[in-house]
């Protein structure tokens, strides 16, 4: 489920926010779609703590993170571009349950997004403290995590 505050419908046209909502469902569905791949630039590339996914891998890595975790409810509370159209940042409420145990988290993230002239992903970064979220593979909290 994907759920817009009104502040971050405030701070963000149609077209942004109908952006989120395929980059969000991606996510939620494990399936990276035409149209939410057609928003990324080639050489676009998300980073967020311990991960740098390029492009071309974030289909395998969006449906190899479904495989594990379900249950996704983002909620967006901050959303604005500036007013070149060229950056964005946003804030959202990313919760989720890990599907092994079901254990469940919800993790406060930050992100700024750099958009190429078209348009066009080019940066999505994400700022978030991965110590009480379920997902975090960096530790050895879980059976999977251990396995890395």
């Amino acid at each position: 489920m994907i759920i817009v505050t009104d502040q971050a419908k405030a701070g963000c046209d149609a077209a942004t926010l109908a952006m989120l909502g395929r980059q969000g469902k991606a996510w939620l569905t494990g399936d990276f779609s035409a149209a939410a791949a057609a928003d990324w630039h080639e050489e676009g590339v998300l980073t967020a703590p311990g991960n740098r996914i390029p492009k071309p891998e974030l289909a395998r890595t969006i449906e190899n993170f479904h495989r594990e975790y379900g249950e996704l409810v983002l909620t967006v509370t901050n959303a604005f571009r500036s007013p070149d159209g060229r950056r964005m940042a946003l804030e959202w409420l990313w919760e989720i349950s890990r599907r092994e145990d079901g254990a469940r988290s919800r993790t406060e993230d930050a992100i700024i997004v750099d958009f190429d002239a078209d348009g066009l992903i080019l940066s999505w970064r994400e700022y978030f403290d991965t110590v009480g979220s379920v997902e975090d593979h960096h530790h050895t909290k879980t059976r999977a995590a251990a396995k890395v």
